[in-house]
């Protein structure tokens, strides 16, 4: 936990720190056939995103909500089980640090081989900065394809986004969202076949909730 906490200080972005689901699939958009006009669309949608990310946090302001959730309350969004793991004792802690603060919240789950799923939330609703370089990448439609890994941005429904990773050769899936310009949810797993086990776990995490606060 410690580890964990001291490292996403120090990376002032989100990206690096994700190998990487709302209750529908990504959307399928057509992509321009002209350079020019796709790299103004980008442009379009990275401002869209971050006026829509300042109009959110405005509101917030407005109803005096400018402190991050306790991580005991966080800890009440993590999955109660995972189909054919054991859950393990969930953690957390929140962090006061450079004039900002953030929470988070973490659960593992294992099987008796080894095999094992970890779920991480965080609250970055003082510390916008670390939430939005990745927000924006995300919107990129950015993908990879290589014999190592497979990875690409998700899009899904109330303003949740994010990133999926596929080791080919560990076979370690990860996939990271953000929900409501506020929230940050990782989710990995060892032994799997693509990310499909990854966005099935987010998916059971009340995102909507999340990307509505």
């Amino acid at each position: 936990m410690k580890k964990y906490l001291y490292c996403l200080l120090l990376s002032g972005s989100l990206l690096p720190l994700a190998s990487c689901g709302g209750s529908s699939a990504p959307k399928e958009e057509e992509k321009p056939d002209n350079p020019l006009e796709a790299l103004q669309k980008v442009g379009e949608e990275m401002k869209g995103g971050t006026d829509e990310a300042q109009q959110k946090m405005e509101e917030r302001r407005k109803k005096g909500d400018t402190l991050v959730m306790k991580y005991e309350e966080l800890m009440k969004f993590l999955p109660s089980e995972v189909s054919g793991y054991k859950r393990g004792e969930p953690d957390g802690a929140s962090v006061n640090a450079m004039g900002s603060s953030f929470s988070n919240a973490e659960v593992r789950f294992e099987k008796e081989n080894g095999d094992y799923v970890k779920v991480v939330i965080v609250d970055y609703n003082q510390a916008y900065s670390l939430y939005s370089s990745a927000a924006m990448a995300w919107t990129m439609g950015f993908s990879v394809d290589s014999p190592e890994e497979k990875a690409n941005s998700v899009k899904l429904d109330n303003n949740i986004a994010g990133w999926e990773v596929y080791k080919k050769k560990s076979k370690d899936a990860n996939i990271t969202l953000g929900a409501g310009y506020r929230f940050w949810i990782n989710v990995e797993a060892n032994n799997q076949a693509d990310t499909e086990f990854v966005k099935s776990v987010a998916k059971s995490i009340d995102l909507g909730k999340l990307a509505s606060m």
